[in-house]
């Protein structure tokens, strides 16, 4: 084979699997029926308003949640997508597109429990959890997990004192901070 006949035979080599790479990619690209992203994320029941989970927490069966993006210069609401919590407390949202440019939320909307259906908002506990929905920040998986959101129970449960003395913490402690 001669030297030009080597580097014909190279170049379509390279052009065949660059041929069989964009098939793949676009094989593997979202479509418009299946989501860009997930959102994961937990509720759950704070049973000693330690604004942090312990054994005592409970997870939230049907608590509702809403992901919110919004534009970063005027705050107008981009995104919204709701959804509800499964018996383990945990829910997935799927999210089309992607909001590089904008900040995007997990927000508790309503909780299933009488006695444990408020919603934090002093220091830094918040009703809400920024999360991350683009691929320009060199993560590749799909899916995305919130921080676990909480209701705080109206009243702590007696049993909290043996909770936080096995994690040696005082109850002062955790109510100033």
């Amino acid at each position: 084979m001669t030297k030009s006949g080597e580097i014909i035979l190279i170049a379509s080599a390279v052009c065949l699997f660059s041929l069989f790479g964009v098939i793949q990619a676009e094989a593997e690209a979202p479509t418009q029926t299946q989501a860009q992203f997930h959102v994961e994320g937990k509720v759950y029941c704070d049973s000693c308003r330690a604004l942090f989970e312990n054994k005592l927490s409970k997870p939230m069966l049907d608590a509702e949640v809403r992901l919110q993006c919004r534009n970063q210069t005027d705050d107008t609401v981009t995104l919204t997508v709701e959804g509800k919590t499964n018996e383990r407390g945990v829910y997935s949202l799927p999210v089309e597109h992607d909001h590089e440019d904008e900040i995007c939320e997990m927000i508790l909307i309503k909780s299933t429990m009488d006695d444990c259906n408020d919603i934090p908002n002093e220091g830094h506990a918040k009703e809400s959890a920024r999360i991350t929905l683009t691929n320009n920040n060199g993560m590749s998986e799909t899916t995305r997990h919130a921080n676990p959101l909480f209701f705080l129970k109206k009243e702590a449960s007696s049993e909290c004192d043996e909770v936080f003395k096995e994690l040696e913490l005082l109850p002062e402690e955790i109510n100033k901070s």
